[in-house]
């Protein structure tokens, strides 16, 4: 049985640095030639938030499927870590790559399915990675808050029990779901709190949630996605470390002056002064954002099953078309009037 990890990324260097220590199964990391040479350059090296880093020197990376180890040439299992925009990309790695199974550990709604049609059903295993990292350097990651996987069957997808194993014994809290939609989705409404807003005003997500309109926004916009998991036959559910479930009730039930306090902490507080990754994104330049599969995915759904979502619609509008170039970014900087006439006339 082995393993190969596609996306040299914080998450994909993780995952696979965690199976490689623990050396139960062959692993391999696939990723870009510059993480090749970084890391051949520099073993990578994995450390808890404020203590010592363990180095993982016997992690195997190939810049190619053709440079794989022997031993991790067609796979039982590929684990995928790339952004969602790179899974068209990543197919062309998959198809050569031959795996037996791929598991997407990907953040955002949909990359099953495009990765069903172009793979197969049968192939795809769902997954959702609770564990929060840092990437310190090209080969040293630091993990901010230690979460779990979760596994589901997408499709005809074989026994999770070996998957499983592999990752529990990487040190992973690891547990299983039976419907992909449910787990999927609960992780969603917890990536997509204080995210697009605070990179949308280029503020922290603690400023973001000093504002009361914004924190009803906010609100809206997570409700607006409860509605549309109940349209498709998702029900929100705890995930490790993410209480989508408890924190999804208290979004409809609470009343705002015992709710907006309550999300200040667990939002805001919970990040410990890191910015939020759409905004890093945008500060990197990138023109392409994650928001299309959590704000655009929930929009898009909403509209396929007769439902609105003008909040969802607005954040990921003004998000991507910042992204892309097509809005200047000067015009919501700091601008929370023009982030809410953007979304919905709140009261």
């Amino acid at each position: 049985m082995s393993i190969v990890v596609v996306g040299g990324g914080a998450i994909g260097l993780l995952v696979a640095g965690r199976l490689a220590r623990a050396g139960q199964t062959p692993v391999a990391l696939l990723a870009r030639p510059s993480s090749v040479e970084a890391l051949a350059a520099r073993p990578l090296s994995i450390s808890l938030k404020g203590a010592a880093a363990i180095p993982v020197p016997q992690l195997r990376v190939a810049a190619s499927v053709a440079d794989l180890p022997a031993d991790c040439r067609q796979p039982d299992l590929a684990i995928l870590c790339v952004k969602g925009y790179d899974t068209p990309g990543a197919i062309s790695t998959l198809r050569p790559l031959g795996a037996a199974n791929v598991l997407t550990l990907q953040n955002g709604i949909g990359n099953e399915e495009v990765l069903a049609e172009a793979l197969g059903p049968e192939q795809i295993i769902s997954g959702a990675i609770t564990t929060s990292v840092d990437l310190a350097g090209p080969t040293e990651i630091t993990v901010t808050k230690e979460g779990g996987i979760g596994l589901a069957p997408f499709g005809r997808t074989p026994a999770l029990a070996p998957w499983v194993a592999a990752l529990t014994a990487a040190g992973f809290r690891t547990q299983t779901y039976q419907n992909h939609r449910s787990m999927k989705w609960s992780k969603a409404l917890l990536n997509m709190l204080g995210n697009a807003s605070a990179a949308i005003l280029a503020m922290s997500v603690a400023e973001v949630y000093a504002d009361s309109r914004l924190v009803a926004m906010e609100r809206r916009a997570f409700r607006e996605a409860l509605a549309v998991m109940r349209r498709i036959g998702a029900r929100p559910i705890d995930l490790p470390s993410y209480p989508a479930a408890l924190l999804s009730r208290a979004m409809v039930w609470l009343p705002a002056p015992l709710l907006f306090p309550v999300l200040r902490k667990v939002v805001a507080g919970g990040r410990g002064g890191k910015d939020p990754s759409l905004l890093r994104d945008l500060r990197a330049g990138r023109r392409r954002s994650e928001g299309e599969f959590l704000y655009g995915a929930i929009a898009a759904e909403a509209a396929r099953v007769g439902l609105p979502a003008p909040v969802n619609a607005g954040l990921w509008r003004t998000l991507g078309g910042i992204a892309a170039g097509d809005i200047a970014w000067e015009e919501y900087r700091g601008k929370p009037e023009q982030l809410l006439a953007a979304t919905y006339p709140l009261s």
